[in-house]
């Protein structure tokens, strides 16, 4: 409890006052600072055995704690006054860091009075700038006197809250709306690999022979044919796939909102949606060093298994310098059965430690894909406003890094272990063209 700004200024004033009265020996000013003093003393008191703060009760409510980049967050606080005095002056502001929060709608403050044993609500809306574990809050509350002199002020006790922010789900929405997952495949020109069986899907027709079954039998062709007609139907082999994402420091590089690494999630994210979908076993496996990795094992759409990478993935931050060899010796100890792996890295290490971390994943028969995110296309921006000698250096940069990346090509097709770099608009094309394609080949089946 205290003076607000306006008793601070009143007490200023009483201050200036007081020395005009001994200055121009005027008693009357001395009489009016006297009073303002006292005024000040006496009220401090007073506002503190009229109101009690403890009697005001503030929570927030959120519409949900979990949700996508490009959604929103609906935020509602409620202060109840549980008291038999009321508050005429009483302000409720509810923080967030504005570089995490943009908002879109309402005010996340209140300047309001409440009665005694009564309710006041305000809600406002955020929109996220950044993926992953964010916080929002704390509340505060100020009470001020009648006259604006005093004021209490207090953080509400456990009113920080987590929000679980997930990558964008609007490059899952483009694929939703081509159509159906056959869709999918239609529109990327890829066609699913076919194994004749007890499917879904519709494969064809041909003529009855012995020893099939009854119920196969297409009844209206076969008398349109005026023979025995069956339907055939095709159902999909379903793989193991583990995505390998690099959350080491050099991931990091880049502006905040389209760093490679974000870029690597949202790719992983859509890759998820896609082979779970396609009844495919989907795990994630983040890495950097070897004190800086976790393993989500790779499950089916039963499970729930895409929200569950959701989480995974919402929750993980570019940290530590980046050790392939150590990485994969720490998924081969935790996972050996053959699978197709994804290997999303900007390949920021020396070669031999790359071609090395390569060597380990083929050794344990795992066929490996690398989509590299080539540093340059994402960390040199606005290249054509730079000067002459910055586009140099720039230009220097990017040959050298395609020097390097090429170099570790080179070792991978030593173990047919495609490699491709990629920009920020070829990404999440070039990883859905790359499954399909594995897909169609019949890789790790």
């Amino acid at each position: 409890m205290g003076l607000a700004d306006k008793g601070k200024k009143f007490i200023i004033f009483g201050v200036f006052i007081i020395t005009a009265g001994f200055a121009f020996n005027n008693y009357f000013l001395l009489l009016l600072s006297l009073i303002l003093f006292f005024s000040a003393v006496v009220s401090l008191p007073a506002f503190d055995l009229s109101l009690n703060i403890e009697d005001l009760e503030v929570h927030r409510e959120l519409e949900k704690e979990k949700l996508f980049k490009d959604d929103f967050l609906h935020v509602k606080v409620i202060i109840k006054n549980n008291g038999n005095k009321k508050f005429d002056f009483l302000e409720i502001l509810d923080q967030y860091d504005d570089q995490i929060f943009r908002r879109v709608l309402g005010e996340n403050f209140i300047s309001t009075r409440i009665n005694a044993f009564s309710e006041v609500r305000f809600s406002y809306v955020l929109a996220p700038r950044i993926r992953g574990e964010q916080k929002l809050g704390p509340l505060k509350v100020i009470v001020k006197d009648r006259l604006g002199f005093n004021a209490e002020e207090r953080i509400v006790p456990e009113s920080i809250q987590d929000v679980l922010v997930y990558p964008p789900y609007e490059d899952i929405r483009k694929i939703e709306v081509m159509g159906s997952k056959r869709a999918a495949g239609i529109n990327f020109g890829i066609h699913r690999s076919k194994q004749l069986g007890i499917g879904s899907d519709f494969y064809g027709m041909r003529h009855y022979v012995v020893g099939d079954e009854y119920r196969k039998i297409d009844w209206k062709a076969s008398a349109r044919l005026q023979d025995l007609i069956v339907r055939e139907f095709e159902t999909e082999r379903a793989i193991d796939i583990v995505i390998l994402v690099d959350s080491s420091e050099s991931m990091g590089a880049g502006e905040v909102e389209n760093t490679k690494f974000e870029f690597v999630v949202r790719a992983a994210m859509l890759l998820a949606k896609i082979a779970l979908e396609r009844h495919d076993n989907v795990g994630v496996f983040v890495f950097s060093d070897e004190k800086n990795c976790e393993f989500l094992r790779p499950a089916s759409t039963s499970a729930g298994q895409f929200f569950i990478i959701l989480d995974f993935l919402a929750r993980v931050r570019p940290r530590g310098s980046k050790k392939l060899p150590e990485a994969m010796e720490f998924l081969n100890k935790r996972y050996a059965k053959r699978s197709l792996m994804f290997l999303l890295s900007d390949l920021d290490t020396q070669e031999t430690a790359a071609i090395e971390g390569l060597q380990k994943l083929r050794s344990r028969g795992h066929e490996v894909i690398v989509i590299s995110p080539f540093s340059p296309w994402f960390e040199i921006l606005g290249l054509e406003n730079m000067t002459v000698t910055d586009k140099a250096i720039a230009e220097a940069i990017a040959e050298r890094m395609m020097e390097h990346v090429m170099k570790i090509k080179s070792g991978a097709q030593r173990m047919n272990v495609p490699l491709i770099s990629v920009g920020p608009d070829e990404m999440l094309d070039t990883i859905l063209t790359e499954y399909l394609q594995a897909k169609k080949k019949g890789k790790a089946a």
